[in-house]
Order: C-alpha cells, then sequence, then structure tokens
C-alpha cells in the first residue's frame, strides 16, 4: 500500500491535481479556526461552518478546472476528476467514526459503475477484478483533526485514500508529503511570452572618475 500511488490506480489522479483539491480544504479549516473566535463557538458549530465551507470551495473550483466536474451537489458531494468520482469526509481513515464516511451512495455508486466500465474497456479488463481485494473501488478525502485541549488548537492534515469492496484502505495519499512552494501547471497550456525592455547598466566611478567630476 505505500509504495502505491493514486495515479498507479486512476492515471487523472495526478499529485498536482490532488494537491490543488487538498490544499483548498486545509485552507478552509484554518480560516474557519480565525474567523469563529467568539464564546458562543462550539467544536459542533466550527465542524459545520468547516464542512459547509469546504464543500461550496470544492463545488466553485469545478468552475475554475476543466478536469474537476460535480455529480451531485447536495451534502453528499460527489465530484469527478475526468470521470473517476471521489467525496470528502471529516474522520480517521484509519478507524472511521462515521458509516457514511466510506458508504457508497446511490449516486456515487452510478458514477464508479459508469468509470468501471469505462476502465474495463480501456484496459480489457473483466469483471474479476472486484474479486481483487487490492483492487480499489472508492476514494475519498480525509480531513483528519488532531485537537489540543489544553491550548484550544487544532491541526489538520488532508488524506486521499482508495478503499477495496470491503472498506480497506488500498491506496494513501498524503498532503504534507506532496506540498511544495512550486506552483506547477496541471495541463499543457503555456503562459503566453511578456515582451520586456533590455535593463540599462551602468558601470560603477572609478576613483580617479570621481574627483575628474568633482573638479
Amino acid at each position: 500500500m505505500a509504495n502505491k500511488k493514486p495515479s498507479d490506480f486512476v492515471d487523472a489522479f495526478t499529485n498536482e491535481r490532488l494537491t490543488i483539491i487538498a490544499q483548498a480544504l486545509l485552507e478552509q479549516c484554518y480560516e474557519t479556526d480565525d474567523d469563529l473566535q467568539s464564546d458562543f463557538d462550539s467544536g459542533y458549530s466550527v465542524g459545520c461552518t468547516r464542512f459547509d465551507r469546504q464543500k461550496n470551495r470544492l463545488k466553485q473550483m469545478a468552475l475554475e478546472y476543466s478536469w474537476l466536474d460535480i455529480h451531485d451537489g447536495s451534502n453528499r458531494l460527489v465530484m469527478k476528476i475526468e470521470g473517476a468520482p471521489f467525496r470528502f469526509t471529516r474522520d480517521n481513515y484509519l478507524a472511521p467514526k462515521k458509516r457514511s464516511s466510506t458508504a457508497v451512495s446511490d449516486t456515487e455508486a452510478i458514477q464508479i459503475e459508469k468509470f468501471e466500465k469505462t476502465q474495463q474497456l480501456a484496459l480489457d479488463l473483466g469483471d474479476e477484478t472486484r474479486d481483487n481485494d487490492e483492487y480499489v473501488i472508492k476514494w475519498r478525502f480525509f480531513v483528519d483533526v488532531a485537537e489540543d485541549q489544553e491550548i484550544s488548537q487544532r491541526d489538520y492534515e488532508i488524506f486521499f485514500v482508495g478503499f477495496n469492496a470491503i472498506d480497506q484502505p488500498k491506496c494513501v495519499w498524503c498532503l504534507s508529503e506532496h506540498r511544495s512552494s512550486v506552483i506547477t501547471s496541471v495541463d499543457d497550456t503555456r503562459p503566453e511570452k511578456v515582451a520586456t525592455k533590455a535593463p540599462k547598466i551602468t558601470l560603477p566611478k572609478s576613483d580617479e572618475s570621481r574627483k575628474l567630476s568633482d573638479e
């Protein structure tokens, strides 16, 4: 599992694309914490606001990136990267507390079936792949929250996890291992060249020339 990348299972799940989505989820975590600082805010209010902001941010991103699409815009948000469906949840992928974290909704099941058929046609795979324990059928972004009660502070990590049919994680991608200060393009578009004037270069005056100019 440790040596497998999401793109080994789905070509469209590149590190660049996953980083863009995971970084957006992470930003909403800290922005929500910064905004909700009153004495009347609780873990519940922060959690609900954080989820709603993350959901709406991802929906907005579908308008910004051609490779990202929405299938189900409800609170069970199902999105697709070039046809490959995924969802996001706030939970621990190693020991999910919410059944909904790994449960497949009706709308997601339809998209999974469609994507599997395209994969089978493209790779000439048979239905027997589902019987393989290593076969990943669903993908989730997990927002993992670590809280320090003593200093009332939260820390976050974003994982992208692929599960097999019996909810075993078979591929785990972690944002902190791929985040970089280098921004790369996720398509083939190159920025247009901008014409610039040649810089003017002057040499510093020598001590002798300074004396002559002063006389």
